[in-house]
Parts: structure tokens; sequence; C-alpha cells
């Protein structure tokens, strides 16, 4: 699941010298790599291969047609390796894990439905570099970079003398055409989820006749600055590309406008500014990789349509500087239970105590182990698994059903839903021809001990023995959202479903920070399926010997039939909720 802008990036926390042990060497956190294959709706036993705990390397067996915990503890072991590095999208541990995943659907019989009778869609990924020269100057004045103004996109940008005015708050606010004709029009932006979304999204907000848009930041939002900022991969898609905005802190509008930023009206004018925004782009060295498949349906018309199931492949990496595995699982259970949502927790005194009381003993039992490697077992190693399980079942069903299965599983969720985004804005089979999509991001935890989000008036909510989230299953189709129900029931699955996180108005937003979202504002229905956050959630620690394969197996065979019912349908499931805009912003 991607991580919300507003936080910051997934490095380990900092913990006491008496806590963590931080080393220069690369980790040793994964799992021994190797061929893995698939799934079905069978309750086969599952017996752990080493006595109470799951071993911290494992050789993949194997798989047969049945969806099954040891299937997927073998492909999650081989995806989830230390060898992958992390999966991070645009580099070389994600092509070789859209590799194995290619690999995966042509041994299963898939048919490929990328690019040029591949099974891969490529993105047009660049690297983007920031040139230091680039400046803004009002008068006088020239801010610094970075730390007080930046810009958004990956185009130059070159204003001389231009004039300023200012129009109120971004997305709520607007001037008459002949008063920002020929101007930079400054907007305020309150510093939320949604806030941030209207300046890192795809929204236009340039009014007509106007030179360009200056969006002045809260004084605490240096942060969204520094994200737009970074030199890095970004996907050039002419399609979706935003416009480029500039971006100052509230302290500067002094400079700009005279005044503080809380006494500016609509109208006012300000000084004439220079902007000249300097960036280049070359291609990435890697490439990055949708993977797209399909188990082609039996009914002569309803096979030209299709039920989409998803995941996404990438996780975020590695870090330089290698910490304390131990130190950090111990950390984060007991301070952190959300992992990086819960980044803006230190610990207090009395968690630093049973933090050092319990490592002390784990210590007894075993030595220290460096740890570089985002593993992204859960996230989302295990959706992605899960996709392949449930091909290799679908696949192995004598009679398919009558629509066609249109197997996803996208690259770049973690930077920003890059794959999906691109997907469908550039599908490779007919958008309106998709009847449905499942997405499956962090199945593989889910246990009552586990803190899997927070309802919306901020109280944990905790996963149990047949637990599992459903996030936009009714938002656009209250027919989805009801099969989805009945299917669970009729076919005997059990499954404890918790809507607490779809909340309307939910802080965390998560309907809008996984891949469905992006087939959601095709007005396309979907169901989102995890068990939830918990304290590895963007740490190492993330890793394939902490996956409950039991109760993943339950959810895969849910959505399995979940999706074999969709397929036999000989009508789509009815659009009645609000249609969405797909230029617009999400806002759960």
């Amino acid at each position: 699941m991607t991580f919300p802008v507003l936080s910051r990036a997934v490095a380990a926390p900092t913990l006491s010298l008496a806590t963590i042990v931080l080393l220069g060497a690369c980790a040793s956190s994964g799992s021994s790599a190797g061929a893995a294959a698939g799934g079905a709706p069978a309750a086969s036993a599952f017996t752990l291969p080493v006595s109470g705990a799951l071993p911290l390397k494992y050789t993949p067996r194997p798989t047969s047609a049945a969806i099954s915990a040891g299937d997927l503890m073998s492909r999650l072991y081989a995806f989830s390796d230390d060898s992958l590095m992390g999966r991070d999208a645009g580099t070389e541990g994600s092509f070789k894990a859209t590799a194995m995943l290619a690999a995966e659907a042509q041994r299963l019989g898939l048919q490929p439905a990328g690019e040029n009778g591949t099974y891969f869609q490529v993105l047009p990924l660049k690297t983007k570099r920031i040139d230091t020269a680039s400046f803004l100057r009002a008068g006088s004045t020239t801010l610094k970079l970075r730390s007080e103004w930046g810009f958004s996109g990956a185009s130059p940008m070159s204003l001389q003398g231009a004039p300023l005015i200012f129009a109120g708050e971004l997305g709520k606010a607007s001037l008459p055409a002949d008063q920002v004709a020929g101007k930079v029009v400054a907007f305020t932006m309150p510093l939320s989820q949604e806030g941030v979304q209207l300046v890192v999204g795809s929204k236009k907000f340039l009014p007509a006749g106007a030179r360009g848009i200056l969006v002045i930041l809260p004084g605490n939002g240096g942060g969204i600055i520094g994200y737009l900022m970074q030199n890095g991969p970004f996907v050039d898609d002419p399609a979706a590309a935003t416009e480029s905005r500039v971006l100052v802190l509230g302290t500067a509008t002094q400079a700009l406008f005279g005044k503080p930023v809380g006494e500016l009206t609509p109208g006012a004018m300000g000084t004439p500014i220079d902007v000249e925004a300097k960036v280049s782009a070359a291609p990435s060295p890697f490439a990055a990789r949708n993977v797209v498949a399909i188990l082609p349906g039996s009914d002569p018309v309803l096979k030209h349509t299709y039920v989409a199931v998803g995941a996404h492949s990438d996780h975020v990496g590695m870090v330089r500087r290698a910490a304390d595995h131990d130190s950090i699982l111990i950390f984060n259970r007991i301070v952190r239970p959300g992992g990086a949502e819960d980044s803006d927790k230190f610990g207090t005194p009395e968690q630093f105590t049973r933090i050092n009381q319990e490592l002390a003993a784990l210590r007894a039992t075993r030595p220290s182990r460096p740890d570089s490697i985002f593993n992204g077992a859960d996230d989302d190693g295990s959706g992605s698994v899960s996709v392949q399980e449930i091909a290799e079942y679908m696949a192995s069903l004598k009679t398919k059903p009558k629509r066609s299965t249109l197997f996803v599983w996208h690259v770049g969720e973690e930077k920003g839903l890059w794959g999906s985004a691109y997907f469908t804005e550039h599908p490779t089979v007919p958008r309106d021809s998709i009847v449905a999509q499942l997405n499956i991001d962090m199945v593989g935890r889910g246990a009552a001990t586990d803190e899997t989000g927070k309802s919306k008036d901020g109280k944990p909510l905790y996963g149990g023995p047949n637990y599992v989230q459903l996030v936009g299953s009714r938002r656009l189709s209250t027919e989805l959202g009801d099969l989805v129900e009945q299917v669970n029931t009729a076919k005997g699955h059990g499954m404890t479903f918790d809507y607490g996180m779809d909340a309307n108005g939910h802080p965390m937003n998560i309907y809008c920070r996984s891949d469905h979202y992006e087939y959601a504002k095709w007005n396309i229905p979907v169901t989102f399926f995890t068990t939830g956050g918990h304290s590895a959630y963007h740490q190492l620690t993330d890793e394939a010997q902490y996956i409950d394969y039991p109760h993943m197996t339950k959810v895969a065979r849910l959505i399995a039939d979940i999706a074999v019912e969709l397929g036999n349908r000989t009508t789509r499931v009815k659009v009645d909720g609000a249609r969405m805009d797909p230029r617009g912003e999400c806002k759960q």
C-alpha cells in the first residue's frame, strides 16, 4: 500500500543506542529464491516447517491447482527474497520480480496481454534531476531552493517579470478572467491529505489566460516541497501529466506580497517574480513494467469482457545503512503498532525499559542480524502471490468462467499508483470491457494482535482468525458489495468483514491509496481486499517468516470464488454510485 505523502519516507525507526545496532553493511533478511506456482479453494492442512515458528530461509516447492498455504508460502519466500532487493520500481530488483511473474503466467498457460505480444506493459520511466541553479526572485529577494520554494513537474519553467495576484484557497477560489490574464495566480493550500493531492495530483487549476500558478504552503509544509523536489524516477506520460506549479512556504509571502499570508485578500497584487525552474530528465536504466495476462472466458460473447484481479509487485527497496532487525521488530511492536503509519511515535522511558528487556532475552538465544532490505512480504508480496494462486486455480477449472479474467500485477504503486494509473490510462484491453476490479494488497497478516488500522474517530482496529478489511465495495456498485457478502456466506468462507477503514472522510484515506482507485476513477466497480496494517508496515521487518499463511489462504480462496462468480454472471454489476471524474482528485 502506498505511503501517504504527508508522512516521512520509509527509513527504519531511530532507537536508543542501547536498543539498536547500526551497521554499514548490507543486510540479510529474506528467504531463498526459487520458482513458484499456484492455488485453489481446497481445505488442505498446513504444517509449519519449524515447530511454532517459520524459518528465515525456505526452499520453495512445486505448487498445485488448489489454493493452499504451502503453495503461498513457496511463492512468497521466493518473491520476497533478498535477491530482489526490495523490488523498488525502476530498479534491477523490480525488473527481476516482473520477469518472475511473467514466467509464471506463461507456465500457467495464461495469454500475454501486455505490449507486442508480451506479458509486459512498459511505463515511460525517466529519472529527474533538479538543477541547483534554479531560482525564484521577487524584487531584491531570492528565495532558497528546496527550503523556501520549489516546483512540481519535470519540465523547465521560465517566467520573467511575471505579475503576481492572490486568488484565495486552491480548489475553492477563483477570480474573473480579466483579472488573472497574463499573471501568475497565487493560491493558499491547507496542510491535509486532500490538500496535498490537489498539489501533486493531475487536476488542472491554471485559469484560462494566466501565466502560471503559485501555491502558498503552510509554514510546516516543507516536507511537500522536499517530496516534489527529489531527484529520481517519474512516469513521463503526457496523458496524465500535471501542470507545473511554483510552491512557496507561507513565510515567503512577506517578500512576495509585502504582508503575512493571513492578511491577504483575493485580488491583492504582489511583487512581479522571476522564475527559472531548471530540470532535466533521462531514461531510467531499468524498465518499470506492469505484468498483464488473460485467462480467456468460455462464452463466445462474454469472453470479450473482463473481471480484473490485481496486486502491486513493487515495494520500497533498500536503505544504505543497515540496522539491527530484532531491535526494529521489538520497537515497532511496542511503540509503533501501525509501523510507518505511527512514524511520529518515539516511545516512553517505560517502553524503552520493556524494549531493552525483550531484546536482552532475545540476544540470549540468537545474535544480532543487520538488515537493510525492505522485503515487502506482506506489502505487497502477499497480494502478488495470491493473484498467482488464484490464476493457477482458475486455469485448472474444467469449465472456465464465461467472462475472461484479466490478471494485472501493477508496478510503482508505492511511488503513487504509477502502474495502475498508466494501465487504466493506456489499457491493453478496452477499458469499458472491464466489468469490475478486485485489488489485493497486504493480505498476509490480520491477527488479533495486529493493529490493522483506526476507525474514523481514531480508535484502533484489530484483526482476528477470519478477519479481512473491505474498502470501496459499495462506493460505485451496491450490487458488487452485496455479491461479495453473498459469496462469503453461500460458499461457506465465514470471513469477518471490517468496513471501518472505508468510512467517508476517514483521515487515513485508504480508498485513495492503492491500485483499485485508478480503476474506480474510470467508474469501474472495485473492491479492495486487505488484512490491514501492522507493526511491520513499510519496515525492514516485513518478511516472509512473519506471514500468517493459513489466514492468507482463506482470503485468496474467497477472492477466487468472487472472481468466478463475477465471471459467470451474464449481466454486469450495476454502477449506481456517484460517478467519478477521471481527471479529478480522490476524496474518501
